[in-house]
């Protein structure tokens, strides 16, 4: 899809009267040529009466963009993105449920030719509440063979011997913070662990910010392990850290990361799984691309079909590694997939785009980490943890969906000091969602759901400052 962001000419038009209130901040999303893209719009009064708009597009880093020829009309609107004389982004929708909090706006979206939909909620912010503590931050490195690791340790400022949870990221390249469309995951978990009386370790992951990598290899998840390894022989060499409660904080592949530590490491004497896997991860990728596809409204049949498929593609990397049929695959996904969309939408999808798409796949999946992390089954480690482990899903998370992903741990829970915990309405990042799609982390507010971080500071006052 062609960037929305350009030169942006500033012009502004009367609005028609509406007695509909349309002002505020509404978040949703654009749906054009298989791909969403979040946006969040902002109207409001001048002094004169007339309204005016602003759009953030967080996926290509744009943000208060002015919108031009606003129009509402009872229970209509439109406006445009004007981005060059020649290339404007025209939106035109309707209003249900107006002037109330589940108010939506619904409609379509076209742009040089394009055409597609667009949908928006209501979007009403809470104020968070933040306290301060005076803290001790120092930077740090650790060594793993030629890797460099570059963090920052946390405590509070009084010195004395403090617990200590290492925070270990999820998949993709992720800075100390975890920071995702600026959300800085791991900051905030942080700040709230020292206020409770707890030191933290934070990473930048290898080749990312001061970490260095190994090049031409793709780090897997056992060498992320490997580097925790080393962050927890860091911790036991400092004297402002309690080497008898040291535990670790993994978030999605991260808490995978942690199962593997602690299943041998005696020194891990406590766990939090953040939205961790217990589901091998083949099992795990063909849920996410089923929820994916419902999501868009794909059929029964293909849904089956193209589960089918990726299985075959999984057996290709496991045995023959012959990725010129895994392209065949691909190809024939493709085209059954073009013909579910409607002629308005696959006119516009192009077979250089489509062999894009396939080669980039390819690529992905050829690396050391996708073999890793397809036959990586997080119960054989779970079996192993003696400390206990905090287990904290998401409601309505769309990568690592709760139900599933509890119901494995069952059989655990007997001979296991485990315990579960759900955050309700919060999606993988932990942050209070509408839908949970992915489409909507960019433009949520960038604070956790309410009594995520309570839950994680009660057991921790129960589980380890307790004993």
């Amino acid at each position: 899809m062609k960037k929305l962001v350009l030169f942006l000419l500033l012009i502004c038009y009367p609005t028609f009267a509406s007695e509909i209130d349309f002002t505020g901040c509404w978040i949703g999303k654009i749906d054009i040529i298989r791909q969403e893209l979040a946006i969040k719009i902002c109207f409001e009064n001048d002094s004169t009466g007339k309204i005016l708009g602003k759009i953030d597009i967080p996926q290509q880093n744009a943000y208060n963009l002015n919108l031009s020829n606003i129009s509402c009309n009872k229970d209509s609107i439109s406006f445009d993105l004007i981005i060059n004389a020649l290339n404007i982004a025209k939106f035109n929708g309707k209003i249900f449920n107006p002037n109330s909090d589940t108010s939506k706006i619904k409609g379509s979206f076209r742009q040089m030719g394009m055409v597609g939909k667009f949908e928006l909620e209501k979007y009403i912010d809470e104020p968070e509440q933040v306290s301060k503590v005076d803290v001790f931050e120092e930077e740090v490195e650790i060594h793993n063979g030629e890797v460099k690791l570059a963090g920052t340790f946390t405590r509070p400022k009084e010195e004395k011997r403090y617990p200590a949870i290492i925070l270990i990221s999820g998949s993709g390249l992720q800075n100390r913070d975890e920071e995702i469309y600026g959300f800085k995951i791991f900051e905030k978990i942080s700040n709230e662990l020292v206020k409770t009386g707890f030191a933290t370790l934070r990473m930048d992951d290898r080749g990312v910010g001061g970490s260095t990598t190994i090049a031409g290899r793709s780090p897997t998840t056992f060498d992320f392990a490997s580097d925790v390894e080393q962050m927890i022989s860091f911790l036991k060499n400092r004297k402002d850290v309690d080497t008898n409660r040291i535990g670790l904080l993994g978030h999605s592949e991260g808490a995978i990361v942690a199962f593997i530590v602690s299943a041998k490491n005696k020194n891990v004497k406590f766990v939090i799984s953040m939205a961790g896997p217990t589901i091998r991860g083949d099992s795990l990728i063909l849920e996410q691309i089923k929820i994916q596809m419902k999501n868009q409204n794909a059929p029964d049949s293909l849904i089956r079909e193209t589960l089918q498929d990726q299985n075959e593609i999984y057996n290709i990397i496991r045995k023959t590694k012959d990725f010129e049929r895994a392209k065949e695959i691909l190809r024939k996904q493709a085209k059954k997939q073009m013909e579910f969309y409607p002629e308005e939408v696959s006119s516009q999808i192009s077979n250089t785009l489509i062999e894009r798409n396939i080669q980039m796949q390819i690529e992905s999946m050829r690396s050391e980490w996708f073999e890793t992390f397809i036959n990586l089954d997080p119960i054989d480690y779970l079996k192993q943890i003696e400390c206990p482990v905090l287990l904290v899903f998401a409601e309505k998370d769309q990568q690592v969906p709760a139900e599933m992903n509890i119901l494995r741990l069952r059989k655990l829970l007997k001979k296991k000091n485990f315990t579960i915990k759900t955050i309700a309405n919060a999606n993988h990042l932990f942050q209070k969602c509408k839908s949970g799609q992915m489409f909507e982390y960019s433009i949520l507010p960038k604070k956790f759901a309410p009594q995520f971080t309570e839950t994680l500071k009660d057991w921790l006052k129960t589980n380890v400052l307790a004993k």
